[in-house]
C-alpha cells in the first residue's frame, strides 16, 4: 500500500531542489519579482515540511 504522507515528502522535496537549481542557474529568472516569487514559493514549501514533520513528531511522542 502507498503511503502517502512518504509521497507528498519526496514530491515537496523534488520540487524544492527544482526551484533551487532554477534559481541558481538563473533559469526563468528574468526579474527581482519573479526571484522573489520562487524563493516565497520554496519557503511555503519548507514551512509545509516542517508542519509535516511537527505532526508527525508530535505522534510518536505521543505513542511513546
Amino acid at each position: 500500500m502507498r503511503d502517502p504522507i512518504n509521497e507528498l515528502i519526496s514530491l515537496v522535496k523534488e520540487t524544492q531542489q527544482k526551484i533551487a537549481e532554477t534559481v541558481a542557474a538563473g533559469h526563468n529568472v528574468t526579474n527581482f519579482e519573479t526571484y522573489q516569487r520562487l524563493v516565497g514559493r520554496h519557503e511555503g514549501l519548507q514551512i509545509t515540511l516542517d508542519l509535516i514533520n511537527d505532526i508527525l513528531t508530535g505522534d510518536e511522542q505521543e505513542e511513546s
